[in-house]
């Protein structure tokens, strides 16, 4: 592309930049060529490298796209959430069996204390028939002339005066 084509105008600013250096590197400074002068080979074959090496850059610069960078950055969030639901999970696994425990452990209690309390209920029957059985007979002995089922017991000895030795005496005054 000749430096004086009139699509140069609309170049973009490193083909602008690259062109530059060129021209300071070939000593021609900031000056425009001569539009009657013709360019040289060399000079055709400069601005061809030139072109195509701008070209490599426009090609080559890197977009990186957004959805890559949220999915990078939300990779360690969703880990963390995954290992927050496994534990959790687990927790609730154990707190099930332990309550599954406690509630068997509880009716094992409750019928402990159903058997207990029919096993006291019997034996509180069987008194009370006892009892009924007594009345009966005492009733029946009563017919007989003897008052009441008197069992004798005998009145304890008194203790006498020799029986205990002092163990602490009395100050003299």
């Amino acid at each position: 592309m000749s430096w004086s084509d009139p699509a140069r105008r609309f170049e973009p600013a490193e083909d602008v930049q690259l062109r530059a250096e060129l021209r300071d590197l070939l000593g021609l400074g900031p000056m425009m060529a001569p539009r009657s002068a013709e360019p040289t080979a060399e000079l055709k074959a400069l601005a061809e490298d030139l072109r195509r090496e701008a070209q490599r850059r426009s090609r080559t610069e890197r977009k990186r796209p957004t959805w890559g960078l949220l999915a990078a950055a939300a990779l360690p969030l969703l880990a963390a959430l995954v290992g927050l639901g496994s534990w959790g999970f687990q927790q609730k696994h154990r707190a099930d069996d332990l309550a599954g425990q406690a509630q068997s452990q509880e009716q094992e209690l409750s019928r402990l204390a159903a058997s207990h309390a029919s096993e006291l209920a019997r034996e509180r029957q069987a008194k009370e028939q006892v009892q009924h059985q007594l009345q009966l007979a005492s009733r029946r002995d009563n017919r007989r002339g003897e008052p009441f089922l008197v069992i004798p017991v005998e009145k304890p000895l008194k203790v006498t005066g020799d029986d205990y030795q002092r163990v602490k005496q009395n100050p003299q005054h």
